[in-house]
């Protein structure tokens, strides 16, 4: 059940960041003077595969985070980007130099729903390739680095690929996919070695039978 705001006024706005204090009620009555949401724009990161199977990624640094992170491409959102697909594509080609055929939308995730109004929406833009130089913000100094798809899926799964942890899972599902498929299709060994011991039980039993039989018959003709 949603909360009562009683009050709302703006602390800060500008083009990047609006700061709201809200005085909410909750539905058990219980009073939250203030408390403050974040409203961000909304951003995209792009899960980008090349021909050769890599994943593309980009190294820059972070000053919030105050060091220099490995992460998907990715960016804001623009006024005049018409949905997250088209603004996947812009902010592919303006940080990699790279665009991609195909681009579908992934998923549409909240990276914090406790504070933040935005959503952070995964694109996967395949087969990726180099058309150009990459043209970046001047305040950006960003290395493109390519990893093996594997690689990659492994990378999300230690929590090494940032500022996003939501957007691990989609691109671990992604970059994972094919090596996947490969095992679900590759014979298992172990069936072929229980067959193998259960034929070898078989003969095994069968020398045992013939061997009982032929002291039977010893003891037979003994006797008689």
């Amino acid at each position: 059940m949603k909360w009562t705001v009683t009050r709302s006024r703006r602390i800060l706005h500008d083009r990047w960041i609006s700061l709201r204090a809200d005085d909410c009620v909750t539905p058990s009555g219980v009073e939250i003077a203030p408390f403050y949401v974040l409203e961000y724009p909304d951003w995209v990161h792009v899960v980008a595969i090349d021909a050769e199977d890599h994943v593309l990624l980009v190294r820059q640094y972070r000053h919030g985070y105050g060091d220099s992170t490995l992460e998907l491409p990715g960016g804001v959102m623009d006024a005049a980007d018409k949905d997250p697909v088209t603004a996947a594509a812009r902010e592919l080609m303006e940080e990699t130099g790279y665009s991609a055929e195909n681009l579908r939308l992934l998923a549409s995730l909240s990276p914090n729903p406790a504070t933040h109004t935005n959503r952070v929406h995964v694109v996967l833009a395949q087969p990726a390739r180099h058309v150009g130089p990459a043209t970046p913000e001047p305040s950006e100094n960003i290395t493109l680095v390519r990893v093996p798809a594997a690689e990659a899926a492994a990378m999300a799964l230690r929590g090494e690929l940032g500022p996003c942890p939501a957007c691990g899972a989609p691109a671990h599902r992604v970059a994972s996919g094919r090596s996947a498929l490969a095992t679900r299709l590759r014979p298992p060994p172990r069936r072929k070695a229980r067959r193998h011991r259960a034929s070898s039980s078989a003969r095994t039993s069968a020398r045992s039978c013939q061997q009982r039989n032929r002291a039977i018959a010893r003891r037979r003709l003994q006797r008689g």
